[in-house]
């Protein structure tokens, strides 16, 4: 009996075979056989290994064990194709304890083989539950986004974004929509499915197959180089696709879908997808808003086509994922500096005033004593650290052989020989930094190490995903977060309150179409959260002060919903009481101005005539009353309530590039010296500030190193150091 995964390896041949038919039957197949008798096998069965059923479905099975630095080429793949041929077979599945050539790959999906590798192998294991061979129908919730999608297609929409967390089945979603639009085209369409990464590629030809059925249409894969095959369905990587763009012909696809689409805002991906046009483009993501504020709403359609919206909030608040049992551990404070805070500062500085970060080996401690006091057993745990230095520098403070690390500099096979410690060794910990936020699955996770705020709560959200999929030993994933940062609280507090406050939709919270749960533990679906001593007291202090602190990204998305649900933009004046939680010097501090706000929120897709009327008017009134030309700054201290600025002198630059047409518009016999005595008052003298760090500064590091005295000069007059390096870019 095997008892640890590993221990395949030291089975034989046959046993191995036997060890592969009693999972596929743990795991939903029936009648599993093995076809050999000694060395012969039954009834002329032609070399496969294992007979079984999924349901009405019978598979072939070739199973090949192989040293781990041996892959299985396409002798094995011929051998499966050829044995269930002469069976009379359609399902094939081949299955190894090591890994396959990325010929056997490509050719595999063009000949209808399901692949089963070590890791999917491991997977299975895990969980008992394998998506292939998987007879489904759409459960409520996806066959909601399915009618509202043909509805918008039958409408004239050609492009739409589809909002699901990971866990919610995007990929059959999309299986599902495609399949009702291929029987409602009058020719036979081509598909092309966009993914970054071949896992993703591959992970989702089996959704499609299983939607689609097995000899119904033709598959081909395209990555690694190889070109584009005349098939129904093509799946390809975009950077394959990227180095073909000259020979691709824009007519080729009628449908298109792109996985992980918020990568599509990205100059490359981007190209690859606007150089096709498809009747019908459809994005796929649970993450729509990026870290650098790229519209990816806009670009598959706009707010009229982003649809779906089951994001992360939903998913747990309906129980579709393990829940999160989550430590907030914050960093010491410097209680010296916490009666000197002060609204409108930026939050990085209030962190640094607030926060003296433990030393790594401190941290390591309180992680090891954590979990003893917690009681998790058999820790699997996957800790997020800054950069690869940095986890280079941390895993020393793990005890000895208890932690490995993977990151994206290391070679292929490198990373995979860690993984595989982590996931069959005695290996409790992987450090890692720049992996693991999509793409990657390790079911059997249970603990979520944050060694430092990540700047974005998209990361984070991914981040934390990585250890909610549910397995039969597994409700709960324990979340240690040592956050450092007053933004990470912030962000723990909403996601918190807005689980609480999700209405639960009873028809999705128990799906008759979900499979049943027999060890499931029961949970209210409120996120369990416990604060330390040192995060509690700060809570506190934030809740005293009514100092709501929001992220960048937090506030855009405040705003993008308030304008998705109310149909408007609020007034300058009235935002306060729109947006919840949302102050104006937040704004200042991380917009400039109300305009740098909507315009970071919404790209170009929103209406400026009422704004530019307005600055007309006052433009206008100005100079009939000083026959003056009113200067950049008078226009938007005019603009300014309670110090936010609705408009910079550089956003009234991009929006009047040109006054004195302005005051021809108002007063039509004006003198033709207007434009001296326009350049005159736009010419603002430059602030001897920026002047004398304009060639110097760039970056927060170089502010940090100005004497006392030059940064508080720059606070004086910019409020805070976000606000004067966006000036200091803007010249």
């Amino acid at each position: 009996m095997v008892k640890d995964f590993k221990d395949i390896d030291q089975l034989t041949p046959a046993d191995f075979e036997i060890f592969v038919r009693d999972l596929f039957l743990a795991s939903g197949w029936s009648d599993a056989e093995i076809t050999r008798v000694g060395r012969e096998f039954k009834h002329g069965d032609g070399g496969v290994d294992i007979f079984a059923y999924k349901g009405k479905r019978k598979f072939a099975i070739e199973v090949k064990q192989r040293n781990l630095s041996t892959t299985v080429d396409v002798k094995a793949l011929n051998q499966l194709v050829t044995g269930a041929k002469l069976a009379n077979v359609s399902n094939k599945i081949l299955v190894t304890n090591s890994y396959f050539t990325s010929e056997v790959k490509a050719r595999a999906l063009r000949l209808g083989v399901e692949l089963i590798d070590r890791d999917e192998l491991q997977n299975l294991w895990v969980v008992k539950h394998s998506e292939i061979g998987r007879d489904i129908k759409p459960r409520k919730y996806q066959q909601d986004v399915i009618d509202e999608a043909l509805c918008k297609y039958n409408a004239g929409k050609n492009k739409l974004l589809i909002e699901m967390a990971t866990g919610l089945g995007k990929t059959y979603t999309v299986a599902h929509l495609v399949k009702r639009l291929i029987q409602e085209s009058s020719e036979r369409p081509r598909i092309l499915f966009l993914a970054h990464q071949v896992e993703i590629l591959l992970q989702s030809v089996t959704a499609f197959k299983n939607v689609l059925g097995i000899g119904n249409y033709s598959f081909s894969a395209c990555f690694s180089g190889t070109r584009p095959e005349d098939t129904d369905f093509v799946f390809a990587s975009f950077d394959t696709l990227y180095g073909q763009l000259g020979d691709l012909c824009k007519n080729s696809y009628d449908f298109i879908v792109v996985d992980e689409a918020h990568h599509t805002a990205a100059r490359t991906y981007s190209e690859v997808v606007t150089l096709f046009q498809p009747k019908l483009l459809v994005g796929l993501t649970a993450t729509p808003y990026r870290a650098d504020n790229k519209d990816v709403i806009s670009f598959f359609g706009g707010a009229d086509g982003h649809i779906g919206k089951f994001d992360l909030v939903w998913a747990l608040k309906h129980r579709k994922l393990a829940f999160p049992r989550y430590l907030v551990l914050l960093d010491d404070l410097d209680q010296d500096k916490i009666n000197q805070l002060q609204s409108g500062l930026s939050i990085s500085d209030l962190d640094k005033k607030l926060f003296l970060h433990k030393k790594d080996q401190e941290v390591v401690r309180i992680v090891e004593k954590t979990v003893e006091e917690q009681g998790i057993q058999r820790v699997k745990g996957i800790v997020f650290c800054r950069n690869i230095r940095h986890m280079h520098h941390l895993i020393g403070f793990f005890q000895l052989g208890s932690a490995t690390l993977v990151h994206s500099k290391m070679q292929d096979q490198e990373r995979r020989e860690n993984i595989r410690s982590f996931r069959e060794g005695n290996v409790k910990y992987i450090l890692v930094c720049d992996l693991f936020n999509e793409g990657i699955d390790i079911p059997e996770t249970n603990l979520l190490i944050f060694m430092r705020y990540t700047g974005s709560r998209t990361i984070w959200l991914q981040q934390l995903g990585r250890g909610l999929r549910k397995t039969p030993n597994k409700d709960y994933v324990h979340v240690l977060d040592f956050v450092g940062s007053l933004e990470r609280l912030n962000e723990v507090k909403a996601l918190s309150r807005s689980i609480d406050r999700m209405p639960v939709d009873r028809e999705n919270l128990i799906d008759d179409m979900e499979e049943p749960e027999v060890n499931s533990v029961f949970h209210d679906g409120s996120l369990d959260v416990k604060y330390s001593e040192e995060a509690a007291k700060v809570l506190e202090l934030i809740e005293n002060m009514k100092l709501e602190l929001n992220s960048r990204e937090l506030l855009l998305e405040k705003l993008r919903g308030y304008k998705e649900l109310n149909e408007l933009i609020p007034d300058i004046s009235n935002v306060e009481n729109c947006l919840e939680g949302v102050g104006l010097d937040q704004i200042a501090t991380h917009f400039g101005s109300y305009y740098g706000y909507i315009t970071a929120a919404f790209d170009d897709d929103f209406d400026k005539q009422e704004m530019i009327l307005r600055m007309k008017k006052y433009i206008g009134g100005f100079y009939e009353d000083h026959k003056l030309v009113p200067s950049l700054r008078a226009i938007a201290v005019n603009f300014t309530v309670n110090h936010l600025n609705e408009f910079s002198e550089k956003d009234i630059k991009i929006l009047i590039p040109d006054i004195s047409e302005i005051i021809r518009e108002v007063t039509p016999n004006i003198s033709t010296n207007l434009e001296k005595n326009s350049s005159i008052s736009d010419d603002q003298s430059p602030c001897p500030i920026i002047e004398k760090h304009r060639n110097t500064l760039s970056s927060r590091l170089d502010v940090k190193k100005l004497s006392d005295a030059e940064r508080n000069e720059i606070i004086k007059k910019y409020r805070s150091v976000s606000v004067f390096l966006k000036k200091l870019k803007s010249y």
